[in-house]
C-alpha cells in the first residue's frame, strides 16, 4: 500500500516537473476545414480574390494567344487561306490570282489570266500604283513586249491554244499600309486591294 502511494506520488511530480513549452498534439484551425478556395490564415495567410483574378487573367491571355495563332495559320497575317484571293472581271476575260496580306520586303506572287482568241496577242496593264507599292523581281513568261503606260507597266505576250495567257510576277513590297491596284485587259479591269504590313 505505501508502495503504491509513492508511485502515484513519483508520477504526479513527474508530470509537474515537464516544461510548460512541451508540445501537445496539435489541431488545424478551423478555416482548414472549409473550402480549398476560401480564404485562410493557416499554415500562411492568402489572398484567394486576388488570386482568382490572375487564374482568370491568366485563361483570358491564352484564349487571346490561340486566337492570335489561329488568326496567323489561317493568312491573316501572311500567306493563307484568308490571303489568298481571286479578282475576276465582270465579263471573267480577266483574272487576279493575289496574296491580300503581305510583309514589307516578303516575296510574294500574282497571277493574271487573260482570256481571248487561240494564238491571239494579249495586252495586260497594271496600274502606278501597283508599281509604287511593289518591286517586280521576275515575270514568267518573258512578254512579247514591255513598255511603261501612264505611269504603270503595259505587257504584250501570246495566248496558247487554249486562249489564254497567263502572267507570273514575283514581287516584293516595297511599303506599309493599304494599296488599291489596277489590271486591266481590252476594256475590262480588275481592282486588288493588299495590306502591307511592316
Amino acid at each position: 500500500m505505501v508502495g503504491l502511494i509513492k508511485q502515484q506520488d513519483a508520477q504526479a511530480t513527474a508530470m509537474t516537473d515537464a516544461p510548460p513549452d512541451t508540445p501537445g498534439p496539435r489541431t488545424q484551425p478551423d478555416d482548414a476545414q472549409q473550402d480549398d478556395f476560401a480564404p485562410r490564415h493557416y499554415p500562411i495567410a492568402d489572398q484567394i480574390a486576388r488570386q482568382r483574378r490572375t487564374w482568370k487573367h491568366e485563361r483570358i491571355g491564352f484564349v487571346v494567344l490561340l486566337a492570335f495563332i489561329a488568326l496567323a495559320l489561317s493568312g491573316l497575317f501572311a500567306s493563307g487561306p484568308l490571303s489568298r484571293h481571286i479578282g475576276s472581271s465582270p465579263q471573267q476575260r480577266l483574272t487576279v490570282e493575289y496574296e491580300r496580306f503581305l510583309r514589307n520586303g516578303a516575296s510574294s506572287r500574282i497571277v493574271l489570266v487573260a482570256r481571248t482568241s487561240p494564238s491571239a496577242r494579249a495586252t495586260l496593264r497594271i496600274d502606278q500604283a501597283f508599281l509604287r507599292a511593289h518591286v517586280v523581281e521576275s515575270l514568267q513568261p518573258q512578254p512579247l513586249s514591255a513598255r511603261s503606260h501612264e505611269g504603270g507597266l503595259e505587257l504584250v505576250g501570246q495566248a496558247d491554244e487554249r486562249g489564254e495567257f497567263s502572267l507570273y510576277l514575283t514581287i516584293r513590297p516595297d511599303g506599309i499600309g493599304l494599296v488599291r491596284s489596277t489590271a486591266w485587259f481590252e476594256g475590262d479591269s480588275v481592282v486588288f486591294t493588299q495590306f502591307i504590313y511592316p
